[in-house]
């Protein structure tokens, strides 16, 4: 063989050493960017009885959902109009890492089993290593995305807007693939709830159907316009909602409903509701802020998708931002006993003989302000923690209903807490992630929205306190960004292709030299 020949294999077999050898994870339609962790500092403070606590600012001031706390780390997204999302040291507020992803608007997470999985409002389904931040697999859903995943039992549950209208779908965890797809009649608020006991999926769309299907294929058992107006709660088979009745003035009770879809009791403890009332909602400052978040991310005016009038007459809310932090006057159900924040009013209700139990007003206007003016509570071991839009963190002994703490953080707070290991921590709407620890270790079993990555709490089973399972990290799949970066691992694969041809091909050149 020539020179030329030599330079000219040469020449075609180098490229082998970058080819893309798993780039990405099957089906991946995101991208995940690793980002510089070092600017972003943990601040402590302490507060007026002594108690510790720090406070992290995350870039942009946007609106953050309710942080996830597991297996000590706090795990939340940058906020409505945010690239970015994170993972701090429970503990300390130290950063772990920090990622960008190719969408905005990423949602509170669910983590289980070593996944961190999380939506962006624009459009994408991520799943991350929960202790790297590196991508699983990621899944272009559909515009916008105005509710959070729910995780059970190595399932995702997501609702998104498709061909036709919106679907009710479950993925696997590991990979991606989907189980099964259904119609639903449009985007669903909060979240699905996961009966984990009865392997049901639940959930309530915007206009108020309430929908029942098995986890396993997707059968539907049963679906009710009942006009809801919160995710559900379920409680040893039965579904409890908050429920609206009315258009103008409306009002807003507690309702239960059996496993076939029928109601039990409705529209108990009846009241007035501003906070879903859209004639009261239109003339808010919570309004305000909502349209120029939309605004913000190019939504001036909800796209058709959303179907945000029919969501205005339901709930109130009518902007994308609005039904993306939009969580109701949802009962979290312990015993026979709801506990809810119900407009400005936080509320211990006894079921069984339809009477309040004890009631806390909360300061403000609800009518100038806009939305719940509490965030609904988070009720661990005998006690209920509410975050609030004066910027408090406040906690009541539910045996007496009497306030023992109170902290003020001077940043409004809408989203529910985490509670775990004695700590609180809370996302503002100002994008301040702020831990408080009370020394109160026994404080503890509410690790995220809903209380565990199914939504349905630690307390939804009973009246004893569950504590969530330790996380596992699971071993890296095929696809998954693991700790070697990629070009080294395509530059290896490459290597191992290319080399030994060579290496065949120099001997070859040096028997035909000494032939000739």
């Amino acid at each position: 063989m020539s020179m030329r020949g030599i330079l000219l294999l040469i020449v075609v077999l180098l490229p082998c050493l970058w080819l893309p050898v798993f780039s990405s994870a099957p089906g991946t339609s995101g991208s995940v960017t690793q980002l510089p962790i070092n600017e972003l500092k943990a601040v402590p403070f302490k507060t007026v009885d002594g108690k510790e606590g720090w406070q992290v600012n995350l870039p942009g001031n946007f609106q953050l959902a309710t942080p996830c706390v597991v297996d000590g780390m706090v795990y939340i997204g940058g906020g409505f109009g945010s690239y970015e999302f994170y993972a701090f040291d429970a503990q300390t507020g130290r950063c772990i890492w920090r990622i960008r992803v190719n969408d905005d608007g990423p949602t509170a997470a669910v983590v289980e089993d070593g996944y961190c999985v999380f939506n962006t409002e624009s459009c994408t389904l991520f799943v991350v290593d929960a202790k790297t931040g590196n991508m699983v697999w990621s899944k272009w859903l559909g515009d916008p995305l105005m509710s959070q995943p729910a995780l059970a039992k190595g399932r995702i549950y997501m609702a998104y807007p498709g061909e036709g209208g919106h679907r009710l779908a479950c993925f696997n965890v590991k990979d991606g693939h989907q189980y099964w797809n259904k119609k639903i009649a449009g985007d669903i608020i909060s979240a699905p709830v996961v009966d984990r006991e009865e392997d049901l999926v639940y959930l309530t769309t915007f206009d108020g159907m309430v929908y029942c299907y098995e986890t396993g294929d997707g059968t539907l058992l049963w679906s009710e316009q009942y006009r809801a107006t919160s995710a559900p709660s379920i409680v040893k088979g039965q579904v409890y909602v908050s429920q609206r009745e009315g258009e103008e003035r409306p009002q807003e009770g507690i309702t239960s409903i059996d496993k076939k879809g029928n109601i039990v009791k409705g529209m108990l403890d009846k009241r007035a509701a501003p906070q879903i009332d859209r004639a009261v909602q239109a003339r808010s400052l919570f309004e305000q802020k909502n349209q120029a978040d939309s605004a913000g991310v190019g939504f001036a005016s909800a796209p058709q998708t959303a179907k945000a009038s029919e969501a205005a007459k339901n709930v109130g809310q009518a902007s994308v931002s609005g039904l993306w932090g939009y969580q109701g006057s949802r009962p979290t159900v312990v015993g026979d006993y709801s506990f809810a924040s119900r407009g400005d009013t936080l509320q211990m209700f006894d079921l069984a003989n339809n009477k309040t139990i004890w009631e806390h007003k909360i300061q403000g206007d609800i009518n100038k302000i806009g939305g719940h003016l509490a965030s609904p509570p988070a009720v661990v071991n005998g006690k209920s923690v509410i975050g609030t839009v004066n910027g408090e963190i406040i906690c009541f002994d539910n045996a007496t209903g009497k306030q023992e703490w109170i902290y003020k953080i001077d940043h409004p707070i809408r989203f529910q807490p985490a509670v775990v290991d004695g700590r609180i921590y809370v996302g503002t709407t100002g994008g301040q992630l702020v831990c408080v620890d009370t020394g109160n270790k026994e404080l503890t079993g509410w690790a995220m929205w809903g209380g565990d990555a199914a939504h349905n709490g630690p307390l939804a089973i009973g009246q004893e306190e569950v504590t969530p399972a330790p996380v596992k990290t699971p071993p890296p799949l095929q696809g998954v960004q693991a700790s070697i970066p990629l070009k080294a691992v395509n530059i290896w694969i490459g290597a191992g292709i290319c080399v030994p041809i060579m290496m065949v091909m120099a001997v070859y050149l040096l028997i035909r030299r000494k032939q000739n």
